[in-house]
């Protein structure tokens, strides 16, 4: 090869060489803002319905720049888990049973009081009202910021041994039952008669299986697509608490996004309330006629009665509720 041919072609090698590695390598974000959105239950549960509609609306009021990803069936972990990750940054979003809030601050246990509202609406109207934004404000202050708040049902007892009329039937039979960790739940139930067990979601059908626990509580759909009937085929209509699950997104994480792509966040977490009660509303109904198909033992309760062995609970916890139960109160 002529010496001046070979000295062009290496100029040209070194050139294309350095051009490799001087060229500016694609961001890591080139392509859409991930939020990672955790939950406990399972894909069957109407909840993972809202969760779509949110990711949906995330999308388009984005244009496509952020992008929800969906991990249902603890995958991500158990409540307290998400919580601790939320809180620091290390993940977005993450649906939590209400109750446990309460372990950042007591104040957040204002929608574990048992009988604490007159009716569905009367709730709705508090969470849309003076009552969620009071509560906002505080977790915001632990790193959560509220998308909005899940509505889950009404949570009655259920468990392997028998029905449960009256909280005497939770003495007569010893019920030890499973409840969140938080103070005011696990109050309300040894006041009715129970044992209260604190436990994780996800360790409840085990729990039961092993006889660590005779039975728990929670929503009707909550109890099917669970697949909890398997190991405790008693279900009490007793109503004690409306179900509450807050959608949190950190605050850590979304101060580190640009404007637009907050108020669009907050904006698809406030259009999805309306439809995830829809959803939960239509599923609940076809729950009860299933469980009563499959001829799980359903058994009305006498509410009265338990509300008046509950009403302590409320006249306890009013204190450390601070400003919030004055507030509550006014939905009463």
């Amino acid at each position: 090869m002529h010496a001046h041919t070979w000295f062009r072609l290496h100029v040209l090698m070194l050139t294309a060489l350095a051009a490799l590695v001087v060229a500016p390598a694609p961001p890591a974000n080139a392509g859409a803002i991930i939020l990672r959105l955790g939950d406990t239950v399972a894909e069957t549960n109407p909840q993972f319905l809202a969760h779509q509609f949110f990711a949906k609306r995330v999308a388009e009021l984005t244009k496509g720049q952020a992008e929800v990803k969906i991990f249902m069936n603890s995958q991500l972990g158990g409540h307290t888990q998400m919580n601790e990750q939320v809180a620091s940054g290390a993940l977005e979003v993450a649906k939590t049973g209400g109750a446990f809030m309460s372990t950042y601050d007591k104040r957040l246990s204002i929608w574990s009081l048992p009988y604490s509202f007159p009716s569905l609406e009367k709730l709705f109207a508090a969470q849309d009202g003076k009552l969620g934004q009071a509560y906002e404000a505080i977790a915001e202050k632990y790193g959560f910021k509220l998308l909005g708040l899940y509505y889950s049902g009404t949570r009655d007892f259920y468990n392997k041994k028998g029905p449960i009329r009256t909280p005497d039937d939770l003495k007569r039979l010893g019920m030890r039952l499973r409840s969140m960790p938080d103070p005011v739940m696990i109050d309300t139930f040894n006041t009715l008669g129970a044992q209260a067990i604190p436990l994780e979601a996800n360790d409840v059908y085990n729990a039961i299986q092993q006889g660590l626990i005779d039975g728990a509580e929670n929503s009707i759909t909550w109890y099917l697509t669970m697949k909890h009937f398997e190991v405790a085929p008693y279900f009490s209509l007793t109503h004690h608490f409306f179900s509450v699950d807050p959608l949190f997104v950190s605050v850590k994480w979304l101060n580190q996004q640009i404007p637009e792509i907050q108020k669009a966040i907050l904006q698809a977490g406030k259009e999805t309330i309306p439809y995830q009660r829809k959803a939960w509303a239509d599923d609940e109904q076809k729950n009860y006629e299933k469980a009563k198909a499959a001829g799980i033992k359903i058994n009305d309760a006498d509410i009265p009665a338990f509300q008046k062995v509950a009403k302590p609970v409320l006249e306890k916890y009013a204190a450390s509720l601070g400003e919030l139960y004055p507030i509550l109160k006014e939905y009463q």
